[in-house]
């Protein structure tokens, strides 16, 4: 599959585009307004770069990866759809519901699919949480995901992670949506209610946030935070019958360690999770069974995020 990519941040150079080559995909056009980066890149790449978003929708590319600033999810991925290329997009899908689905309604009226950069999805440690919950009734989800932010000294490139209209939160934003996603993925249905608390509450850039779901089988919670100390990242799963804990489940660098009514079961080493993100988005193009978060996924965790922040503002 050819790729155009937009948006060259750090999660694009350093991880998206190095797996679409190992996933034996092409980077074969990029854009950016910085000439020299675009340039320099090109070259490295041996591909095409245009000066603008609407000269590379020219070019012959299979696919748009939108790895911009979250404000900019929703031009790019409409501009994209709209010249009838496939959109993968970076997390979170957009900064409003009626963005999310608008995008959702043109890719199905022009048969295109939207992916979204929900990696987790591909964490071996699910599917092993999954099949343990098969056959169980009503189960308690606790996931956490907490880091020191890398935003704390913005580039000029990174500023907009301070700015409430264009990045829609912080921790949030940063960990807690891939939390959201797992949980949801997990229940497979939108939450019924949602509360959810966050300091300092009057900011719209948190520093540590939770959102608590209720599902018609139990309760999720998602906490997230930049400040929490020592970074914790684990998932947390309580049915009637079982204590399921995965160590280091929101993690890509360590290995996922599982422990079952506090038994070690297993160890699973860790994995690329962007190079099966790339070939999943792939295989989901092709009309083949896939793990990749779709559009209507990414819908969702807009959603109860958006739904979060107003809860917040009601109650406060």
């Amino acid at each position: 599959m050819k790729f155009g990519v937009v948006g060259l941040g750090n999660h694009a150079l350093n991880r998206i585009m190095p797996a679409i080559l190992e996933s034996k995909n092409e980077v074969s056009a990029l854009t950016t307004q910085n000439e020299e980066k675009g340039l320099k890149l090109s070259e490295q790449y041996k591909c095409v770069y245009s000066k603008t978003l609407n000269d590379m929708l020219s070019e012959d590319i299979d696919a748009v990866y939108v790895g911009s600033p979250n404000y900019l999810h929703y031009e790019h991925a409409r501009k994209s759809l709209m010249k009838d290329k496939h959109v993968l997009m970076e997390k979170q899908m957009t900064l409003r519901s009626s963005e999310a689905k608008e995008l959702i309604s043109i890719a199905n009226e022009r048969k295109l699919k939207i992916g979204v950069g929900f990696h987790l999805r591909f964490q071996s440690g699910l599917e092993f949480v999954r099949k343990e919950l098969e056959d169980e009734g009503p189960f308690v989800i606790n996931g956490r995901w907490c880091h020191e932010s890398s935003h704390a000294t913005p580039t000029e490139e990174s500023k907009w992670w301070t700015e409430n209209e264009k990045v829609g939160g912080g921790s949030i934003m940063g960990t807690g949506v891939h939390v959201i996603d797992t949980i949801v993925s997990l229940f497979g249905k939108f939450p019924r209610k949602i509360t959810a608390f966050r300091t300092p509450d009057q900011r719209i850039i948190d520093d540590t946030m939770m959102v608590n779901m209720q599902f018609e089988k139990g309760f999720g919670s998602a906490f997230s935070s930049r400040e929490v100390k020592p970074v914790a990242n684990d998932l947390n799963v309580l049915t009637k019958s079982e204590n399921i804990l995965c160590r280091n489940f929101f993690s890509t660098g360590s290995p996922v360690t599982i422990f079952v009514n506090g038994e070690k079961v297993e160890e699973i080493p860790p994995i690329n999770p962007y190079v099966q993100e790339i070939s999943g988005f792939k295989e989901y193009v092709f009309g083949n069974p896939s793990k990749i978060a779709t559009g209507n996924d990414g819908y969702r965790v807009v959603r109860i995020v958006e739904d979060s922040q107003k809860f917040i503002s009601m109650v406060r």
